[in-house]
């Protein structure tokens, strides 16, 4: 392993039920924080609010049975493994086993980042993020405490390191509308911290629909966007390219997940994910276009306080 403190990576993948609020989301991570020893964690969730409920899975694991490689992409915590084709693996803590089997099959081999090219090669932003596919597929089979057939849920698979993490943000994803199932969606309102400072927050987003990318990834594009959010409720828009976008991505409380992160300072962060979120959009230009996804939205907000009313499931 070649990275250096203070690092973090997380791999992760996640998916939707087609007919279903239900999901998974899966994550294994490294932490290298300053000044104390470093961790690769495997993380599972599952959302099911309406059928056995919302459950979450973490198994630490020492550095040195960690593997996370560039060429092939892939990651190997213990007996566990994610790459472009396939995660597999089991996990067992004080609580509950998990154990999954999931094919993974590209419907869109061209990755989303959201970033400018130059920012990948600078130390700014300290939290880099690129999605490997915004359109998977994903059969198998996953158990948490009770088994999931998992046939045709669609997802996708992304890649995020950096330095530290962000100091605060909302972040959404969508892979397919429900009338535009080939259309995605990458969103995120974030502080970005310099030093100890945090600067004002700046939306970026990436927007594929109807064979065009509608795309801001600068702070000096980011002039022509807003963003505004809190728990569970955010409103973002953008003017680009001829487009004028409104967006709304709201979640109901038990339809969440909190867990809670270690920053590689050594400082708690609390993360509230929810993979069957709603999303709204309205695009304005030559006429007007509504999208929505129900309860097939992601959407997460991390913070240095706890938000009432959400267990923090690991």
């Amino acid at each position: 392993m070649t990275a250096k403190p203070p690092y973090y990576e997380s791999r992760y993948i996640r998916a939707n039920h087609p007919g279903r609020p239900k999901a998974l989301w899966l994550r294994e991570t490294l932490l290298l924080p300053r000044a104390t020893a470093g961790s690769a964690d495997v993380w599972v969730m599952v959302f099911d609010p309406n059928g056995a409920g919302n459950r979450a899975v973490k198994a630490p694991h020492p550095l040195d049975h960690a593997d996370f490689r560039a060429d092939p992409w892939c990651a190997r915590i213990g007996t566990t493994t994610l790459d472009d084709h396939c995660a597999r693996g089991n996990v067992v803590n004080q609580k509950s086993t998990a154990k999954w089997d999931l094919r993974i099959t590209y419907r869109s081999h061209q990755p989303v980042k959201l970033l400018t090219e130059r920012r990948y090669a600078t130390h700014l932003p300290s939290t880099k993020t690129l999605v490997r596919s915004p359109l998977a597929r994903f059969d198998g089979h996953l158990h948490v405490d009770t088994s999931i057939a998992v046939d045709k849920w669609i997802g996708s698979v992304n890649h995020n390191w950096g330095r530290r993490h962000t100091p605060a943000y909302a972040f959404g994803q969508v892979c397919g509308f429900d009338d535009a199932p080939e259309s995605t969606l990458e969103v995120v309102t974030a502080r970005v911290g310099l030093g100890p400072v945090s600067l004002p927050p700046v939306t970026l987003l990436v927007l594929r629909h109807d064979g065009q990318e509608f795309a801001v990834r600068s702070v000096l594009a980011a002039r022509h966007t807003s963003g505004s959010y809190r728990p569970f409720a955010w409103s973002f828009g953008a003017r680009v390219d001829g487009l004028t976008l409104d967006g709304e991505i709201t979640a109901e409380p038990g339809h969440v997940i909190g867990l809670t992160y270690t920053d590689t300072n050594g400082t708690p962060k609390y993360c509230y994910n929810s993979a069957i979120a709603t999303c709204h959009l309205r695009l304005s230009g030559t006429g007007t276009t509504k999208l929505t996804s129900s309860h097939r939205a992601m959407f997460e907000i991390l913070t240095d306080s706890r938000v009432e009313g959400v267990p923090m499931l690991v």
